[in-house]
């Protein structure tokens, strides 16, 4: 099984794609939920299965270049360092730190038909108001894995008004509800 999360961001948002207005052009764009929220998941994760046994293997990716096209996701599905017919499922920690009226969306969700009823079940402790999307094309690393035949799934928690501004900071994140993502997703 392998996690994964970019944890690139737009620096000052030089490269275009950063939807800054004028009055915040060329200040650093923290990328607080995207995706320093997904690389702290992934990390919890870890953690947590750290201390459990288990039946599989647990790998953890960290890409860079995300925002600049999947480049460090694409290069690993390239050339991986496993034979990808041997991993058994990606999921993808993509901007998780922004929770809205308790709604989890699960991305991706098509890639395999275990995946809904895994969902779930999970959710019962849980307790989300879980979207779940059958579409595998999503604009993050999950499409990556996706293209490269692995069942895969996006945990997301929605998009805001801070996304690709420098407005994306740390004390906009809500940290027990991304502690109850990296749970639920553990």
């Amino acid at each position: 099984i392998a996690l994964g999360a970019h944890y690139d961001h737009l620096g000052r948002g030089e490269a275009g794609n950063s939807l800054a207005g004028k009055e915040e052009a060329d200040n650093v764009h923290h990328g607080a939920d995207d995706n320093a929220s997904g690389t702290a998941a992934v990390l919890a994760i870890g953690e947590a299965l750290a201390g459990q046994s288990r039946r599989r293997h647990v790998l953890l990716g960290f890409w860079s270049g995300e925002e600049f096209g999947l480049l460090g996701s694409a290069a690993f599905t390239g050339a991986p360092p496993i034979a990808l017919d041997q991993m058994a499922a990606y999921l993808n920690f993509d901007m998780v730190g922004r929770m809205q009226d308790n709604k989890l969306i699960v991305q991706a969700t098509g890639t395999s038909a275990a995946w809904p009823g895994v969902l779930e079940r999970a959710n019962v402790a849980a307790g989300f108001d879980l979207a779940l999307q059958n579409d595998p094309y999503q604009p993050t690393d999950v499409a990556s894995f996706n293209q490269a035949l692995v069942p895969s799934l996006n945990f997301f928690t929605g998009a805001h008004a801070d996304y690709h501004r420098p407005s994306d900071t740390a004390d906009k994140i809500n940290y027990e509800d991304l502690e109850r993502v990296a749970d639920f997703a553990t």
